[in-house]
């Protein structure tokens, strides 16, 4: 059966190609008159394609809606009696009579633009048809304005240009304000996009469930991940390159915020076993294709498709791939659909993160991945990210432990399997680190993962994490300073970046990175209590009093508020706070208590709770090496001490 069949008058037929061959980019099967060969019964094959398209797209323009239109009406007619009739008007026209009782999709004007909001609504509406439910409402408008109201709307939209260039500027300025401490060359407002820059933008589901919008998504990720495995190519981080889903801006627009000279767009549809996956490489200053194709694959080599995928943009940029390039462009994936698709659930999962039943049934959909294809490495280095944060955030003390070996083996078992896969690494890495505290047997798992994964934003913000804390603070900056250019949208990276300015003791630039993270995400865990911190240690208590009243996470609030009240000379308030930390559990943090206690100037009690966090495997230790509020206790010799028993030098 074809996808689609469209219904034209022949005059038209330069002006409908564009159509066709965006519906064929999106992964349709389109057919329309000039596929037709000489000699052929053109009636009676005309006839048979009409009645077994899926859609039928009426094209109603000054011709075909006139007299000499009749054939176009006839198919139009016999179109609506199978119920597949969706009309297109791409003249100022009424469809004929009889034909107006359901809404025209409007392409007036239209010249071939893959991201213009009109064809959006055409390919959702094709794909609604296909899936035998009602039309979409239509996201542009479904008719062009009238001419006697052209001259507001091309003011309305000279002023929506401009708009959007000024929040450009600012998306990719403040990046640059920020990175400049870390040494890199970073993007100023005025820069040009490099020319191997290239941003992924989310695929289309073309099958219109949205139960299956996991898929799209996970293949969208997937690419992303493989593209940033090619060292000479900058490739854009998922949680940018996400903000512009179903977008309706131009490609222009797009590329000038996330700062790349390429969009890589594309569709998937899934029936069953079956896969067909399209994809444009876009130059997005100017909208034209540099590259497209279409593959049409079983689910089992899926692996295959995206690899090939990545190879195919390279070759388009211009980018020799060498050997190790190509092998590193599949590292740990699966030919198992059933692993595929728990593994992609579970993804989407983890990256919406939230609640801990989130987060648990992500794990589950992991256990299915490695149940599926026990040999999945990238689902097993997965599986030990998400115990990880299960461990770390919802597990109660007596618990945390078993979890975190778990995770160690599910991180262990990964690099067994693909030593070089990033995600892997930087995996075993936080398992050994929050697990063990070990600093020194975490250091080669991180190393590792920069070797494969520096273009990835994702490994970057681990590596930065784990730098800061163990005291290199140029290689942190180094690493979230280039996340922070890879994802600009990403909050996560700039509250990255403003923890490694905090623990490099620079505390001004450290809020401007804590800021920027709220302005992305007003509801970031974490970010007031940073920037809380950096101005108590400024000696701003009465502004960081306030910056820690806004913080959502109660033992960062009441850690805070225990720590300046008591500078602030409200010694009830300050008991207060800590009392009411210790009723959420004496054991959950033994660490915070260490911070409190060594900032009230009682060494004895904080050396206790130390001791007490070290018993439990409290993962606050991490911070030892370059927490300022333990500043007090740095010159004892137990510190040293303690240093020394997590893998760290004596010079923090």
């Amino acid at each position: 059966m074809t996808d689609v069949f469209v219904s034209y008058k022949a005059e038209d037929r330069a002006r409908v190609k564009p159509l066709v061959d965006a519906l064929t980019a999106a992964g349709l099967s389109v057919w329309w008159d000039v596929q037709i060969e000489g000699g052929s019964a053109w009636r009676e094959t005309i006839r048979e394609r009409l009645d077994a398209a899926a859609c039928v797209i009426v094209v109603w323009s000054e011709t075909s809606t006139g007299p000499a239109g009749h054939f176009v009406q006839d198919e139009a007619a016999r179109a609506k009696r199978r119920g597949v009739y969706l009309p297109i008007v791409i003249d100022d026209v009424d469809p004929p009579l009889g034909f107006g009782q359901e809404q025209a999709l409007s392409l007036v004007g239209w010249r071939g633009a893959r991201r213009d909001p009109r064809l959006t609504d055409v390919l959702d509406s094709v794909g609604a048809a296909m899936q035998g439910g009602p039309r979409p409402t239509p996201r542009a408008h479904a008719r062009t304005l009238s001419r006697r109201r052209l001259s507001a709307g091309v003011i309305g939209a000279g002023l929506t240009v401009v708009l959007v260039i000024a929040a450009a500027l600012f998306v990719i300025g403040a990046p640059g304000r920020l990175c400049a401490v870390t040494g890199l060359d970073c993007p100023s407002r005025f820069s040009t996009a490099p020319a191997n820059s290239i941003a992924v933008l989310p695929l289309a589901d073309i099958g219109g469930d949205s139960s299956q919008a996991w898929f799209a998504d996970g293949l969208s990720e997937e690419l992303i991940t493989r593209l940033a495995r090619i060292n000479q190519l900058q490739v854009v981080g998922r949680t940018s390159a996400f903000k512009f889903k179903n977008s309706t801006e131009t490609s222009a627009v797009i590329g000038r915020k996330l700062g790349v000279a390429f969009l890589l767009d594309g569709s998937v549809r899934r029936a069953g076993k079956h896969a067909r996956v399209s994809a444009s490489l876009i130059d997005a200053a100017t909208g034209f294709e540099r590259w497209n194709q279409t593959y049409d694959r079983d689910i089992t080599d899926i692996f295959n498709v995206q690899s090939g995928i990545a190879q195919s943009v390279a070759e388009a940029l211009r980018v020799k791939l060498l050997s190790g390039d190509l092998a590193v462009l599949s590292l740990g994936g699966t030919n198992s659909p059933a692993a595929f698709d728990a593994y992609l659930r579970g993804r989407q999962l983890f990256d919406r993160g939230g609640e801990e039943a989130t987060y648990r049934a992500a794990l589950a959909d992991f256990d299915a991945a490695v149940s599926a294809d026990p040999a999945y490495a990238t689902a097993h280095a997965a599986r030990g990210r998400v115990l990880l944060t299960i461990g770390d955030t919802f597990d109660p003390p007596a618990k945390v432990r078993d979890t975190f070996d778990a995770a160690l083996s599910a991180a262990r078992r990964a690099v067994e399997l693909a030593p070089d896969l990033p995600l892997a690494q930087a995996a075993l890495g936080e398992a050994l680190l929050r697990r063990d505290l070990d600093f020194r047997a975490a250091r080669p798992a991180f190393a590792r993962s920069m070797v494969k994964g520096g273009g990835d934003a994702q490994i970057l913000v681990m590596f930065a994490k784990f730098s800061s804390t163990a005291g290199d603070s140029a290689a942190a900056l180094s690493a979230a300073g280039r996340a922070v250019v890879l994802d600009p949208l990403n909050p996560r990276a700039f509250g990255e970046l403003g923890k490694t300015l905090h623990d490099a003791r620079r505390y001004a630039e450290a809020i401007e990175g804590h800021r920027r993270e709220l302005e992305l995400n007003p509801k970031r865990a974490s970010a007031h209590f940073w920037i809380g911190e950096a101005l108590y240690l400024q000696g701003r208590y009465a502004e960081a009093r306030r910056e820690y009243a806004l913080e959502p996470v109660s033992y960062l609030r009441l850690t805070g508020e225990a720590i300046v009240l008591k500078k602030l000379g409200d010694e009830a308030g300050a008991k207060s706070a800590l009392a009411s930390l210790l009723a959420e559990g004496v054991d959950a943090s033994f660490y915070q208590q260490a911070e409190i206690y060594a900032q009230w100037n009682d060494p004895v009690r904080a050396f206790q709770a130390l001791d007490a966090a070290f018993r439990t495997g409290d993962s606050g230790l991490i911070e030892l090496g370059v927490d300022a509020e333990l500043d007090p206790l740095r010159r004892d010799a137990r510190f040293h001490e303690l240093l020394d028993r997590i893998g760290l030098s004596h010079d923090g």
